[in-house]
Order: C-alpha cells, then sequence, then structure tokens
C-alpha cells in the first residue's frame, strides 16, 4: 500500500507539471556542470579551477536560496519558478555564445554559472514549498522523495549523455539544447497558491512587513526550534564535509582513472544512480519511518564512512559502487532534512525556511575549494579522505552531546 501513494500523488495534475519542471531543472544542472568541468579542465588541467565549478554553482545558493524564498512567499510559488526558468533559458544562449565566440576563455564561463546559480538557487525553496502546499500532510514525505526521484533520474541520465555528446559535439552546441529544453519548462509552470497573507495582527496587520522583515522573520522560526537548529547544524557539517568527490571528478577521471569525456560522464552520473534507488525507496517507505531524526544522522554518518575508502580507491569499478552507495545515503539524508524542516514550519514561512537551510549550501563550496585545495597541494584522494574522516568525528561529537 505504500507505493500506491507514490502514484496517487503522480495522478494530482498539478503536482505531475511540477515533477516535470523538477526533471527539466535536474537535467539542466547535471548537463551544465559536467560540460564545464570537461571544458575548464580541458584548458587549465587545473584542479582548483575544476573545483570552481561546483564552487561557483553552490556559493550563491547561500543568498539567493533566502531571497528567493521570500519572494516566494510574498508573491507566489509559481510565479517565482517560472522567472528562474526563464533567466536560466537566457544564461544558457549567452553561455553557447561565450563558448562559441571566446572558446579559450574561462573568465565568462565562471561569471555565467555564477548568476545561473543565482537564478536556480532562487527557485528551489518555491519548488519544495509548493508540494508542501498542494500534498496532504501524511503524503509531504512521499512527495519530496518522488521530487528527489525526478532530480536524480535526469541528472543520471544528463551526465552520461553529455559525456558521449562531448565526443560529437562542442560544448556551446549543449547549452542551445538545455535553452530549447528550458523554454518547455516555462509553459510547464503550474499556477501555485497565491501570496500567503500576513498573519499579522493589530496595527501590524494593516502594514505589510518589509523585505528584510520576512527575512528576519525566518531567522526566528529558526532560533526558536531545537529542531530546525539541529537540522541546520547537521546540515552544515554534511555540504561542508560529505559530498566533495563531486568537485574533484574531472580530476578523477583524467588523472587517476586516465579516461575521456565519456568517462567523466559516467562518474558523475554513477552517484545519480545510487540516489534514484534511494529516493525510490524513501517514495515506497516513507510512511514507515516512525523516527525520521535518527535516520537523518545514521545516513550522514553513514556516508562519511563510506567517503574514506571512495577517497583512496583507484579501482574504477570499486569506485562506481561506493559512489552509488553514497548517492542512496545522500538522498535519505535530503528527504528527511527537507521533510522534518516543513513539518516544523507553518505554510506562511516554508518558502523562507528552506531558503535560509540553503545558506548551508555555501559551506559545500568552500569544502570544495578546500578538496581542491588539498588535492592540489597533495593528491586528489587526500582531498576526499582528509574532509571525509573529519566529518565522521564531528557527527559522532554531535550524536554524543545531543542525542535526542
Amino acid at each position: 500500500m505504500r507505493s500506491i501513494a507514490a502514484v496517487d500523488l503522480l495522478r494530482n495534475p498539478v503536482f505531475l507539471r511540477l515533477w516535470f519542471v523538477t526533471m527539466i531543472g535536474g537535467l539542466s544542472v547535471g548537463a551544465t556542470l559536467t560540460t564545464l568541468g570537461w571544458v575548464v579542465v580541458e584548458e587549465s588541467g587545473s584542479p582548483l579551477l575544476v573545483s570552481l565549478v561546483l564552487v561557483t554553482f553552490l556559493a550563491p545558493q547561500m543568498f539567493a536560496g533566502p531571497i528567493g524564498g521570500v519572494l516566494a512567499d510574498r508573491y507566489g510559488r509559481g510565479r517565482v519558478i517560472r522567472i528562474g526558468i526563464s533567466a536560466r533559458l537566457l544564461l544558457a544562449i549567452a553561455m553557447a555564445a561565450s563558448l562559441f565566440w571566446l572558446p579559450h576563455e574561462l573568465v565568462p564561463l565562471f561569471v555565467i554559472n555564477t548568476v545561473r546559480a543565482v537564478t536556480s538557487g532562487a527557485t528551489i525553496p518555491s519548488r519544495r514549498a509548493f508540494m508542501a502546499d498542494i500534498v496532504p500532510p501524511r503524503q509531504l514525505t512521499t512527495a519530496l522523495a518522488l521530487d528527489e526521484f525526478a532530480i536524480t533520474t535526469t541528472f543520471m541520465a544528463g551526465p552520461i549523455a553529455t559525456g558521449f555528446l562531448l565526443l560529437v559535439v562542442e560544448p556551446g552546441v549543449i547549452f542551445l539544447v538545455l535553452a530549447s529544453i528550458s523554454a518547455v519548462g516555462v509553459f510547464l509552470v503550474p499556477s501555485g497558491p497565491g501570496r500567503i497573507q500576513s498573519t499579522a495582527t493589530g496595527d501590524d496587520a494593516t502594514r505589510r512587513p518589509s523585505f528584510i522583515g520576512d527575512l528576519f522573520e525566518g531567522f526566528g522560526y529558526i532560533r526558536r526550534s531545537r529542531v530546525l537548529l539541529g537540522i541546520t547544524a547537521i546540515s552544515i557539517t554534511a555540504e561542508m564535509l560529505a559530498f566533495n568527490y563531486m568537485t574533484l571528478i574531472p580530476v578523477f577521471a583524467k588523472n587517476v582513472f586516465e579516461g575521456g569525456p565519456e568517462l567523466l560522464g559516467v562518474l558523475n552520473g554513477t552517484m545519480p544512480v545510487g540516489e534514484l534507488f534511494g529516493s525510490a525507496f524513501m517514495a515506497a517507505f516513507a510512511l514507515r519511518v516512525a523516527k525520521p531524526g535518527r535516520l537523518l544522522m545514521a545516513s550522514v554518518a553513514a556516508i562519511f564512512i563510506v567517503g574514506i575508502p571512495l577517497g583512496a580507491s583507484t579501482w574504477l569499478p570499486g569506485t562506481l559502487i561506493l559512489l552509488a552507495v553514497i548517492g542512496g545515503l545522500g538522498q535519505m539524508f535530503f528527504v528527511m532534512t527537507s521533510s522534518l524542516l516543513l513539518r516544523e514550519t507553518p505554510s506562511k514561512a516554508r518558502a523562507r525556511i528552506l531558503g535560509l537551510q540553503q545558506v548551508t549550501w555555501g559551506a559545500g563550496a568552500l569544502g570544495g575549494l578546500v578538496s581542491g585545495a588539498l588535492a592540489t597541494a597533495f593528491n586528489p584522494h587526500l582531498g576526499i579522505i582528509i574532509p571525509s574522516a573529519i566529518g565522521l568525528v564531528v557527527v559522532i561529537v554531535i550524536i554524543v552531546v545531543s542525542p535526542e
């Protein structure tokens, strides 16, 4: 019966359209990071510059998420999503133009990637808050798992297809294709719930809250909740130290495994294979999770444990297996994090809380930069092993200090 809940959600026409929009976003991100990673490693050969591809994508999320969350709570989820996809369409065209007309210049690519990350990050709180608005509370975790399933399906297929396409077409062509796909996404965005009105009373009821006031109200929700504070702490640890292998995949593909763009695509697509199974598992069995907090902590600890042999591996089959395992564990972590955040937050503030949670993604940018620096100073293996070991110690400390 648990699997029927997922099927029922897909029969909801609003949810289904939003689900396809999610797929378009996942495909775009996977193809973009794969293409830029290969262009940078071919032009520079620098692990640090390669790490900047992911860093310039993650760092803007720190600012884009909170801003997008406030806008979504004030003006409507669907409107923010539609504007974000339209902006990514234009930026994909700009990326293609840069690759065609300035083929050896990396700075414009990093700049465009940064701006694109802002438009992408600003829509994520809208999409997830949108889902919480249109599905029954009991099915929220299942809906989030299906959302992750859509992302990982396309993120798995996108890098693999992109890797092989890079053998036969110029990188700029890939961005023209992504622009066309984004055009479809603009028309698929459903109309969502209207603006969520302020619940202020008394004199404040007649005065619209300021943008900054809305933002700080979101901080207030987090500060007053031990659950939200705990989720924030573990998210910072995980984002900074758990997933840095993705930053250095182009380096491992070329320097460790001596492969080409097709291997880069396979490596980039392997973690999403595990994520696919992880999200499918959560969609089927989410209703049976009695203690989501414990599942969240166990999944993070396991990710760090697996990350140590992953970083040390020079055997390609073993690397692929470990990447898939981390992907599955990561899905459990991401789904339970979003579910707990949404359950602990009132509807009128959901997008803001999700947006503020994206500030932790900035830790991912910092962690990716540190891994790139470690790989440059020593070797790619230590760029993964050291952060994984530190992360495991931090998680153990958090469990001991705050066992609840």
